[in-house]
């Protein structure tokens, strides 16, 4: 019981010695300010990170068609299915390679 009580008047005795300090006034402004220019840059770059997803759903749609349109010839075999292959997956691969570059330069800036 006396043990309940010590550690009781011990946990007051801390919470009323504790004085939170808030930042200073600058300190709150410059962060306001920083928090204001990664608010305008995000809405900025909002129609920009639309076209690209836009822009990524359309060539994977162009993939698609051209693949579906030319799948006899994918499965064919001989030279002509080997290059369609080859094709599908240049487009595939340079697809990819266009979203990183697009991806990094944006993540740079």
């Amino acid at each position: 019981m006396n043990k309940d009580f010590q550690l009781d008047s011990l946990i007051k005795n801390m919470a009323n010695k504790h004085r939170p300090e808030l930042p200073s006034p600058g300190l709150i402004w410059w962060r306001a300010q920083i928090q204001k220019k990664l608010a305008e840059k995000e809405r900025i770059e909002r129609p920009m990170v639309l076209m690209r997803m836009a822009s990524v759903v359309a060539c994977l749609a162009i993939a698609i068609v051209v693949t579906a349109l030319n799948w006899g010839r994918l499965t064919s075999g001989g030279q002509t299915g080997l290059f369609m292959w080859l094709a599908v997956a240049t487009m595939a691969g340079f697809l990819l390679g266009i979203q990183l570059l697009l991806r990094v330069s944006t993540s740079k800036s």
